[in-house]
């Protein structure tokens, strides 16, 4: 039977949960990526939910997964296909100065390493499809503008950025391109933002932004943000664009 395939990363909470949910009711059979095997009763009972527990800071193991995945994905049936880069992680919420070597590499194989190579395996493994193919990586405000104790998160999305970019420029001209897009999601009630109200003010100056934000009540629900990234990526042909779900 024809069906779409979705993978995701990041499904065990917030918008990567959302976003499976949603895939989901849209009719796509779903690959979740996640560490922790904690996922909600709607997901691990889904028929067409295939959960995959893996650290994705483990970058050298990747690619198995990844070959391990497309072996159960049969092209003949499959009329689309999509990953989407979600997974990611905050901290550490400190000047540079104190950010160790162990906690630089953390955070950028898990924010960069980790979705480069899973977007170089999922290109090898689906060039020769001819079938609608697409990479979308979630990326954040904070790529385009600094932050102090955020150096280690917005760098790393900046950098997400300029990936979809070139990828883009490399998919372009070929004949059955992968399109690749990145989204800006806004700001979402989810743990990365709990954890952002957490920090102490005297190492984290941006505390009274995030707090502001949640008690004023500016921040999407995972559910929404789900609803508004799927809508926004299925009319149009992604060529390296920047979405941001805020604007029209």
């Amino acid at each position: 039977m024809p069906e779409a395939i979705a993978i995701v990363t990041g499904t065990s909470r917030g918008i990567g949960e959302a976003l499976a949910l949603s895939l989901l009711e849209k009719g796509f059979r779903v690959f979740g990526i996640a560490r922790s095997n904690s996922l909600v009763e709607k997901l691990i009972s889904h028929e067409r939910f295939i959960s995959i527990s893996y650290d994705l800071s483990q970058t050298d193991g990747i690619a198995r997964i990844m070959e391990e995945l497309f072996n159960e994905i049969n092209y003949s049936n499959t009329t689309e296909i999509l990953l989407i880069n979600n997974a990611a992680m905050l901290e550490p919420l400190k000047s540079i100065d104190q950010c160790d070597e162990a906690e630089m590499a953390l955070h950028l194989h898990i924010n960069l390493l980790a979705p480069m190579v899973l977007i170089s395996s999922f290109i090898r493994h689906t060039q020769k499809w001819e079938i609608r193919k697409r990479i979308v990586n979630v990326t954040s405000g904070l790529a385009e503008y600094s932050a102090p104790s955020m150096s280690l998160y917005a760098s790393s999305k900046a950098a997400l950025n300029i990936l979809s970019r070139c990828v883009a420029d490399e998919q372009r001209q070929l004949s059955h391109p992968v399109e690749v897009v990145s989204v800006d999601p806004g700001m979402a009630d989810t743990a990365m933002q709990t954890t952002a109200r957490s920090q102490a003010a005297d190492v984290f100056p941006m505390l009274t932004f995030f707090k502001s934000s949640y008690e004023d009540g500016k921040l999407w629900s995972a559910e929404e943000v789900a609803i508004k990234l799927l809508n926004r990526i299925e009319p149009i042909h992604l060529d390296g664009k920047l979405l941001r779900l805020y604007e029209d």
